[in-house]
């Protein structure tokens, strides 16, 4: 073969390759999610009531059958269940969902903070929201109740509420990046093991609570929260059927539901010096992408939509930072709890023309209300821009299709680019700066709590020498 005959052939295959891959990555996933939202428009011109939710058409499906966006404001009236609500984007999600219409549960290890959120969710509603406070630490050396005894106690907490979201939040970290081996003598405060704590928090719970929360998402015949308190829907239905454990199965009742993971951007990104942290992280990315491969389906009558959040940077007491910007504008790089919080509801929302009647009436009706009914609401850029680069449905969403997401605009951009840099360098090289950079994080922390400890030491120098002086 000569050699402008095999130039020709390589040109050809080149092309054919680059072709295919233009398809594969970019023409078919554009296509079918604009073809989706095209074919959602064409029905709702045609049939104007299409999504509309009545009286004779039964409560909301948990999720779009159009764009797999969440129904938040379907449920409203329903409960929905937060884990690590206390602080950080925890106690913004129980409020931001309370502004939408639903009672919540807070499920924490503090009590007094419980307290306080729930009396902030009753003021900001005029007692309109109802809430419910159920006390619980997740971690077996952070009290004295076993982890039995805690998952119990969520049980008995829960009752038979009508519970349509789940929304796991709870987690620990690291005090300080550092090294595996280091990780005991760094740590400070009361826990006696901060690896099995990460793992029990971060893992564990969510599995947990996904075990206990799910069967009330699926059991006819609710009760209301006063009544048959403390008896669990899962273990009602086995008796029912008198089956034994070997024998059971999910309990086929209900409408369904909604199950919003939190995860991090640990699961995606190389990060030495947080194995534990990160590892339980993508363990929950994977456990959630199963999940919904097991009950998120639209052919199930009882379908449970599950979701899972991988955000980046947030400024909240765990990760230490300080906001970049406190506007609401989803391009900063750690963003306040509020807005991470506002931009990651509006991401899982239905981002379609059929929940517009279902939106519209929900907007009069928390409108109605006053002050503290009213919720942020987008305008058309900020829905464009959710639906794009945040929809789990979005081809430019990470992770699995309609399952996972950033949640923010921001955080989607940096995958993005790490995964540009991951692609020219390696994954050598992005793990050594990783650690390059959690390294310089680590000694930051280190200097700031030498130099607190110097001034704290030097003040109480100065004051006991002013009191000696002051004697004699």
């Amino acid at each position: 073969m000569e050699s402008s005959s095999w130039w020709r052939f390589v040109n050809a295959v080149v092309c054919c390759v680059g072709a295919a891959v233009v398809v594969r990555r970019l023409l078919m996933p554009w296509t079918y999610w604009l073809g989706r939202r095209a074919l959602c428009f064409c029905r709702y011109v045609l049939f104007q009531d299409y999504g509309d939710i009545g009286p004779g058409q039964g409560r909301a499906p948990p999720v779009c059958r159009c764009c797999g966006g969440v129904n938040f404001d379907g449920m409203a009236g329903s409960w929905a269940v937060v884990t690590g609500c206390t602080d950080g984007i925890g106690r913004e999600y129980a409020i931001q969902l309370a502004d939408r219409g639903m009672n919540v549960v807070l499920v924490s290890r503090n009590l007094h903070k419980l307290l306080d959120v729930a009396q902030q969710i009753d003021e900001r509603h005029a007692g309109r929201v109802k809430t419910k406070i159920v006390v619980a630490d997740f971690t077996s050396s952070g009290g004295t109740v076993s982890l039995s005894g805690t998952y119990d106690a969520v049980r008995r907490g829960l009752g038979r509420l009508d519970v349509r979201l789940l929304l796991n939040n709870a987690g620990v970290a690291y005090a300080r990046p550092e090294r595996l081996l280091d990780l005991a003598p760094c740590c400070t405060g009361t826990l006696s093991d901060p690896c099995r704590d990460v793992v029990e928090c971060n893992a564990l719970a969510t599995v947990a609570m996904c075990r206990i929360v799910m069967p009330l998402m699926v059991a006819d015949g609710m009760a209301s929260d006063e009544g048959r308190g403390g008896e669990d829907a899962e273990r009602d239905y086995r008796q029912q059927r008198r089956l034994d454990d070997t024998e059971y199965t999910s309990p086929e009742r209900g409408g369904g539901g909604v199950v919003i993971n939190v995860s991090s951007a640990s699961a995606k990104l190389p990060c030495p010096l947080l194995s534990v942290y990160a590892a339980t992280k993508a363990f929950v990315e994977k456990f959630s992408v199963e999940l919904a491969a097991e009950y998120d389906e639209e052919s199930m009558k009882h379908q449970i939509a599950v979701r899972c959040l991988t955000p980046g940077f947030v400024a909240t007491k765990m990760s230490r930072m300080r906001p970049t910007s406190t506007d609401d504008t989803g391009w900063t790089y750690a963003p306040t709890p509020r807005s991470y919080v506002n931009h990651s509801l509006r991401a899982l929302d239905c981002h379609c023309f059929c929940g517009l009647k279902v939106r519209g009436r929900a907007r009069i009706e928390r409108n109605g209300e006053g002050e503290g009914g009213k919720v942020d609401e987008p305008g058309l850029l900020g829905r464009v821009v959710s639906a794009v680069f945040d929809s789990p449905s979005s081809p430019l969403s990470d992770g699995r299709s309609g399952v996972t997401t950033t949640g923010y605009p921001s955080h989607t951009l940096m995958l993005m680019v790490v995964n540009v840099i991951r692609w020219l360098l390696g994954d050598q090289y992005l793990s050594g700066a990783a650690g390059r950079m959690m390294c310089g994080m680590r000694n930051r922390i280190v200097n700031s709590a030498k130099m607190k400890k110097q001034t704290s030491s030097s003040e109480l120098f100065e004051n006991q020498s002013h009191e000696s002086g002051s004697h004699n």
